[in-house]
């Protein structure tokens, strides 16, 4: 049994959908800081992430679903930077937690492997 291309794309629309979601909301949480907490928000935005793929996959655990959903929490964070820099200025490369990323991607593959 394989994903299909109809199930794949509401795995992939729910997997950008819930980060774009996440990412505008860290982006407007980001201001109060949070420290050593960063690594336990990126845990719940990779398992949030990778159940709503999961679950629009039709519960199809595997590779495919596994790099959606980590590519969905990897958007997340993505998103926040883009965000905070329409409203500060400057590069969105800037404003990326790439460790945030890595640790929200892992757990989201983690998820939906």
């Amino acid at each position: 049994m394989s994903l299909r291309p109809q199930k794949a794309a509401r795995a992939v629309g729910a997997a950008f959908g819930v980060g774009s979601g996440l990412g505008v909301l860290l982006a407007f949480a980001g201001g109060v800081g949070f420290g050593f907490f960063t690594l336990i928000v990126a845990y719940f935005v990779g398992l949030l992430t990778g159940r709503a793929t999961l679950r629009a996959a039709g519960y199809y655990r595997g590779e495919s679903t596994a790099w959606i959903a980590a590519a969905g929490a990897g958007w997340a964070y993505v998103c926040a930077g883009v965000v905070i820099a329409s409203q500060v200025g400057g590069d969105a490369r800037l404003y990326v937690q790439v460790l945030g990323l890595l640790v929200a991607g892992f757990f989201a593959y983690r998820e939906a492997a």
